[in-house]
C-alpha cells in the first residue's frame, strides 16, 4: 500500500495543478478570434471559462502576436528552470501514486474519519475569531496592493467577504461530501495522467493548457461539492457597455455568487479590430519587456571603469 497523506494534501492537488497553465495550441483562426465587441468579448471568455476551454480563453485574453510571444517566452523559461528540488518531486509522486492506485477511493475513505475528525478538533470553537481574522487580513492585504484599481480592490473585497462567509466548518468536515471530494480528486487525478513531478514540469505551453482544463474541471466538480457553483456563476455573467472611446471601452461585468450580485467593471482595449481585457494585454507586454531587457543585459559585453568592452 502506498503511503498515508493527509486528505487536505490530497484535494490540494487541484490547485496544484492550475499552475500548469499555458497559452497556445493550434486552432482554426475563427474559433481563436476576439469578437469585434467589447461586451461579446467578455462574454466569451466567460463561455470559454465556463466549457473548461483554457486553451480558448487564452487566445481571446490576448493578441495574436501577444499571444505567441507569451507562449514562447512561457517555453524558454520553463525549459531553463532549475530542476524541483527531491523533496518536492517525492511528496507530488507519493501523492499521484495513491490517487492512481487501483481502489484509491476506498483507500482514501478510511482516512477520512481520523482526518476529518483532526479537522473538527482543530477549528472546534475558534471559527468566528478565525473568520473575523481571515477578513481583516484579506481586506488589508486587497487595500495594499498598489497593482489593483479602486474598482478591483472592491470587486476582491466583495468576493473575499462572500468566501469567507461560504466556508462554514461544517461542510468541510461532513463525511458524506469528502467521500464524494475523494472520488472527485481520484477521478481527475486520472484523467489529468501526470504521475511524476518531472511529466508535469516538461509540459509544453498547449499541453499545460490542456491540463490545466481538466483541472479546472475538476476544482468545480469539488467546489460543487461543497455547494459553490461556479458554473452557475458564470452561466449568470452579464455584461454591459458602460463606454466607449476609440479604442478603449468599460464594461460592466456582474455575475451571482451565493444568492447576491457581484459587479465591477473592466477595462477593454481594441488591438486589429478585436477586443481584449485591458490588464491581461498590459500585464503580458510589461512582462515581455521586462524579459527582453533581461535578455539584452546579459547579451551586453562587460565594461570597464571607462565605459569600454572587454
Amino acid at each position: 500500500m502506498t503511503p498515508r497523506l493527509p486528505l487536505r494534501a490530497l484535494l490540494a492537488l487541484l490547485l496544484f495543478a492550475l499552475v500548469l497553465v499555458a497559452c497556445k495550441r493550434e486552432t482554426p483562426a475563427d474559433q481563436a478570434r476576439a469578437p469585434g465587441d467589447p461586451v461579446e468579448a467578455v462574454e466569451s471568455m466567460a463561455a470559454a471559462l465556463r466549457q473548461n476551454d483554457l486553451v480558448r480563453y487564452g487566445h481571446l485574453s490576448l493578441p495574436p502576436d501577444l499571444h505567441a510571444r507569451s507562449a514562447a517566452l512561457w517555453d524558454r523559461r520553463a525549459a531553463e528552470a532549475e530542476p524541483a528540488s527531491d523533496e518536492d518531486a517525492e511528496k507530488y509522486d507519493r501523492l499521484m501514486a495513491r490517487l492512481l492506485a487501483p481502489g484509491a477511493e476506498e483507500d482514501l475513505a478510511r482516512d477520512l474519519d481520523q482526518q476529518l475528525a483532526r479537522l473538527e478538533q482543530e477549528i472546534g470553537g475558534q471559527w468566528p475569531l478565525m473568520q473575523a481574522t481571515a477578513t481583516i487580513f484579506l481586506t488589508a492585504a486587497i487595500q495594499a496592493n498598489t497593482e489593483l484599481s479602486e474598482d478591483e480592490k472592491a470587486h476582491g473585497a466583495e468576493v473575499a467577504t462572500q468566501l469567507i462567509d461560504w466556508a462554514d466548518p461544517a461542510l468541510f468536515t461532513d463525511r458524506e461530501r469528502g467521500r464524494q471530494a475523494i472520488a472527485v480528486a481520484v477521478d481527475t487525478a486520472r484523467e489529468l495522467q501526470l504521475p511524476t513531478l518531472a511529466e508535469a514540469r516538461a509540459l509544453t505551453h498547449g499541453p499545460a493548457m490542456e491540463k490545466a482544463g481538466i483541472a479546472l474541471a475538476g476544482t468545480k466538480s469539488l467546489l460543487r461539492v461543497y455547494g459553490l457553483d461556479l458554473d452557475a456563476m458564470l452561466d449568470g455573467v452579464d455584461a454591459e457597455l458602460v463606454s466607449a472611446e476609440g479604442d478603449t471601452a468599460t464594461v460592466k461585468v456582474s455575475y451571482p455568487l451565493q444568492g447576491k450580485t457581484v459587479a465591477f467593471e473592466m477595462e477593454m482595449l481594441r488591438r486589429d479590430g478585436a477586443w481584449y481585457g485591458a490588464n491581461a494585454v498590459r500585464d503580458a507586454e510589461a512582462e515581455l519587456a521586462e524579459a527582453e531587457a533581461g535578455i539584452a543585459d546579459l547579451a551586453a559585453p562587460a565594461s570597464d571603469g571607462d565605459g569600454a568592452a572587454r
